[in-house]
């Protein structure tokens, strides 16, 4: 047909050069035939570009290329998820032990629990049967994640093995215990409905023990518990509680015939027997809401307020012990706490009751007021309410488990005023001056400077010491156990109603500090004499005292450590030198305490147990709080990204 065109034929050149091999464009050529051979007809040259063969190849090497691309692209895809993944989820350090990941979030959840000389968390509950340790380290995991890395959770199995832990400690000096039955811990608890899965399970973790066995008294008190001990009902005493913190918190306060138990000895013994569990790698089974499973229910509860009962009649004296109260009107309002046998027992007494509210026990805290803190605004004011509909003597509160007490007074001019802080404090001094002249009164670090004056003012020795109520009541032991000095700490007290007394045992118990006031009351009326009020009026106190928590933005300890620390540097380094109304309180055992000038304080210290940094204002006046202490407070805490100050602001 005659010579093809030179375009075409390079044309063909090219399409013969891409499906040369099957193996694909790039693949190395073929060896050549060797010296002397002769290829055969067809074999060892290129096919045409429009045989069959060549038409297969080109597929062949499409589907490659294709299949090439989309794992090119997934492999993208899959290195930035992985990308993402490490910059939301770091790297898990792997401690010294070779601890697994979900044991170890068993074991921090457990520590984590720790606050101050109590157990205290978010309830976080999990199957009472059939559940796998796994799940238990998936649900605390979960929690966490949701709420935070410094957030605790309190599980069912974590009660169990504190509950085996507080067994172990009692057997570990204390032996079997002189009954057949060896070492017994009563339990009780708050009115949270899960109050009673908690017990259970302690009480589980207690009778797991050879040489234990548990009590459970049900609803009760913190100071009925601790009273139990003090009596010799029981070797040791749980009370699962969480005082005047929200509905979904609980917690587990302690105590032995020993003492106070060691948080930290306790929590390697739980950490040891959370550790055995893990290796069988399942759950210890509990009754859910169904019951508590222990060696016999008992209710001591009417026994310890026939203790108080014995208390306010020898307070009040009176020609007539049966009836000691007759012709009071007290309102009490505990909250639908564990106080609620309070108002029975002063009705018993004689005294006029029917104003009383909130005395139901309910757990689930109603929005309507809330968990009962007499300190709140909102049930002081409740409170006072009531007093005036029913032209009450006294008002008593207290918080869910009624180990603390505030209360409200007539003022004599038709109004009602609270007794509780720094006023609660004074009266009691008051009190004691005459029982027992030249004491000591040991405080928390919170207390005001009028307070030491007005105390010093009576013949009585003021201690400042730390925040939390177990810091006060060992260091009121420390002084009056010391043979070196003649000093006597009748009354060890904090800010927040917490009070413990020599001559109740040093039990923390605000139905206690309600007999005192009570007792009080009862005699002044019998005297025929003013208000309660007058007894502190040489009380100086200031116009503006306002309390600030600020919370520290991403919720863990380790910051709010760090920052507090930079803040104290500031504070003592900086604002003290250049600022002639800042004057440090060397005497001051926490925190930061910076007396003003122009009279009052002001006072930075770290949470006990949250991450937030606490300040505490008392000034003559709102202007003078603002113009000297907020302002440059402020200015300083900008240089804090972390640090959440804008109440202080608004202010």
């Amino acid at each position: 047909r005659g010579p093809r065109p030179a375009a075409t034929a390079a044309r063909k050149e090219t399409l013969l050069a891409k499906v040369h091999h099957e193996d694909g464009p790039d693949a190395p050529p073929r060896r050549p035939p060797g010296p002397g051979l002769r290829p055969r007809k067809g074999r060892g040259l290129p096919p045409p570009a429009w045989s069959a063969i060549a038409v297969f190849a080109r597929a062949r090497a499409s589907l490659r290329f294709q299949r090439d691309l989309v794992v090119r692209r997934h492999q993208r895809s899959y290195e930035k998820s992985a990308s993402v993944l490490l910059r939301l989820r770091p790297p898990r350090e792997i401690d010294s032990d070779n601890t697994p990941p979900s044991l170890q979030a068993i074991l921090s959840s457990l520590r984590e629990l720790k606050s101050g000389s109590d157990l205290r968390g978010t309830f976080v509950p999990h199957p009472s049967s059939g559940g796998t340790i796994l799940n238990v380290s998936h649900l605390i995991r979960t929690f966490k994640g949701e709420n935070g890395k410094g957030a605790a959770a309190l599980t069912p199995f974590a009660s169990y093995c504190f509950g085996a832990a507080l067994a172990r400690w009692l057997l570990l000096d204390g032996g079997p215990g002189e009954t057949p039955d060896g070492r017994t811990v009563c339990v009780g608890r708050d009115p949270r409905p899960h109050g009673e899965r908690l017990s259970d399970s302690f009480a589980r973790g207690v009778e797991s023990v050879p040489g234990a066995r548990a009590l459970y008294t049900g609803l009760a008190s913190t100071p009925c518990m601790d009273t139990l001990v003090r009596l010799g009902r029981c070797d040791a005493a749980a009370m699962v509680t969480a005082s005047h913190l929200p509905e979904e918190k609980n917690g587990i306060k302690m105590f032995s015939d020993r003492g106070s138990p060691d948080v930290d000895e306790l929590m390697e013994l739980a950490r040891a027997e959370a550790r055995e569990w893990y290796t069988v790698g399942l759950v210890p089974p509990s009754s859910g809401r169904e019951g508590v499973l222990c060696s016999g229910l008992v209710d001591y509860l009417p026994e310890y307020a026939e203790t108080l009962a014995r208390a306010l009649r020898r307070e009040v004296g009176g020609a007539d012990p049966a009836k000691p109260l007759e012709g009071l009107r007290i309102v009490v309002n505990p909250g639908k706490g564990s106080g609620c046998f309070f108002s029975d027992l002063l009705s018993d007494l004689g005294a006029d009751t029917r104003g009383s509210i909130h005395c139901t026990p309910d757990g689930t805290f109603p929005e309507s007021f809330g968990v009962p803190n007499p300190e709140k605004a909102s049930m002081v004011d409740e409170t006072i309410e009531a007093c005036h509909a029913h032209d009450a003597d006294l008002g008593v509160m207290f918080d869910t488990d009624a180990d603390r007490a505030g209360f409200v007074l007539p003022n004599g001019d038709g109004a009602y005023e609270p007794l509780n802080r720094n006023r609660l404090i004074a009266m009691l001094g008051y009190a004691f001056s005459s029982q027992s002249p030249g004491c000591t009164v040991v405080t928390d670090s919170t207390t005001s400077e009028g307070l030491s004056d007005f105390l010093s003012g009576l013949g009585l020795d003021h201690v400042r010491y730390l925040r939390g109520y177990a810091n006060v009541i060992r260091r009121a032991k420390e002084i009056t156990a010391n043979d070196e000095t003649d000093q006597v700490a009748e009354v060890a007290i904090e800010t927040s109603g917490h009070c413990a007394m020599r001559e109740n045992g040093y039990v923390d118990d605000g139905t206690y500090t309600a007999v005192k006031i009570i007792g009080l009351l009862a005699r002044s009326k019998a005297a025929g004499t003013g208000s309660l009020l007058e007894n502190i009026a040489g009380l100086e106190e200031m116009e503006y005292d306002r309390e600030f928590r600020l919370n520290i933005a991403d919720g863990f300890l380790e910051t709010t450590s760090s920052i507090f620390q930079l803040i104290v540097e500031a504070v003592l380094t900086e604002q003290c030198e250049s600022n002639d109304d800042w004057t440090v309180d060397t005497d001051n055992l926490e925190g930061v305490r910076v007396r003003l000038c122009s009279g009052g304080f002001f006072m930075l210290r770290q949470s006990l147990h949250d991450p937030v940094i606490s300040l505490q204002i008392e000034s003559v006046s709102e202007d003078v709080a603002r113009e000297n202490v907020l302002r440059p407070l402020v200015r300083m805490f900008k240089k804090y990204d972390l640090l959440e100050y804008g109440s202080l602001e608004k202010e």
